[in-house]
């Protein structure tokens, strides 16, 4: 999650077919020799001036297309507010997910802490985090509650409430959390397919097959897909994290691996995901930064595209609003285990 090498996560999706796939990367790529059409394998190599053609047949495309990324550094921050903060938040009785809340309070945390704090405290912060995540023992957890409170008791006073409000939630960590039942929170690849679901289903009114890349982490957490795209879920509008609503069932009816190198429109998912994750690297400069932006001109602009990254959309009041009801933890914990609170 913290690898500087790979600052961005990003899945591409597509609702195209088999044979307009490859015509299209055969037409972008008529000299390339490889086995499947792979990014890493275009990229570096001489084959890369075939993307701004890529790229030109992507207008056409721009309503069967969907990306969503992660800035996998902020990923982690907002693990910190889930995970340390909402839950003493939401005990208070504040609904800490309405309107969208938690998302715009990260985006909050993120903006004090970049401008009015040195860099190295955000880095420690999410380092020590992810120490924990990694290895959650009751050992860990002490050192996490020490490390937060020094770090709040040492900080700018502008940004202090937050590494405060971090460090009560690491103490109270056990209140709200079994550490045996808590396998940390680097899981991208679930809650990532999960809003792409979600941007088809309230864009589409027909039933989903989704097909992946079998070499994909997202098996690792099939039993828990399984369970959110239960076509016996009961019919409801769920509010997702930023405020948006989806509705459930998700009506996807098979989730199948597959293959890359037998499915071009895997391939051709991979090459925008590709290009997802070096336009927004903070990495991608000089010459590679002046192609991109030759490929997001060329046709790359036209893709709607969402994700988790620091924005400086922040709240509209603080604290949220009351809680007036299960919140989105509740509801989601509903869906997956049935009518059962996140503490049972």
């Amino acid at each position: 999650m913290l690898d500087p090498s790979q600052p961005i996560f990003a899945i591409a999706s597509a609702n195209i077919a088999e044979d307009q796939a490859r015509e299209i990367l055969r037409d972008s790529f008529p000299r390339y020799r490889g086995t499947e059409f792979k990014f890493s394998n275009i990229w570096g190599s001489n084959n890369r001036t075939g993307l701004l053609r890529f790229a030109a047949h992507l207008e056409s495309l721009q309503d069967l297309t969907f990306i969503y990324m992660a800035d996998k550094r902020f990923a982690v921050l907002t693990k910190i507010v889930d995970f340390l903060i909402e839950p003493h938040i939401t005990d208070a009785g504040y609904d800490f997910y309405a309107d969208g809340f938690c998302w715009k309070y990260a985006n909050y945390i993120h903006f004090g802490l970049t401008q009015f704090a040195p860099p190295e405290l955000l880095d420690a912060l999410l380092r020590h985090y992810q120490t924990f995540s990694r290895n959650p023992t009751s050992v860990s957890l002490a050192t996490l509650q020490a490390r937060l409170h020094m770090m709040a008791a040492s900080t700018e006073d502008r940004v202090q409430i937050f590494l405060e409000q971090m460090a009560l939630g690491a103490e109270l960590f056990e209140r709200y959390h079994s550490l045996e039942n808590f396998h940390g929170s680097d899981e991208l690849q679930t809650t990532t397919m999960l809003a792409i679901v979600s941007h088809w289903r309230q864009r589409c009114p027909e039933d989903f097959a989704v097909i992946h890349d079998d070499s994909s982490n997202f098996l690792r957490s099939r039993d828990m897909w399984g369970k959110i795209t239960n076509p016996n879920v009961p019919p409801q509008l769920h509010r997702s994290g930023d405020g948006s609503y989806v509705e459930y069932p998700l009506r996807v009816i098979s989730t199948t691996p597959m293959n890359s190198q037998a499915s071009f429109s895997i391939q051709y998912c991979d090459l925008l995901a590709g290009l997802a994750t070096k336009h927004f690297s903070p990495r991608t400069e000089g010459d590679d930064r002046a192609f991109m932006d030759q490929v997001i001109e060329a046709g790359l602009k036209h893709i709607t595209y969402n994700g988790i990254r620091p924005n400086v959309i922040f709240p509209d009041q603080i604290p949220p609003r009351r809680l007036d009801g299960p919140d989105v933890i509740d509801q989601m914990t509903g869906i997956i285990y049935g009518s059962h609170n996140r503490n049972s």
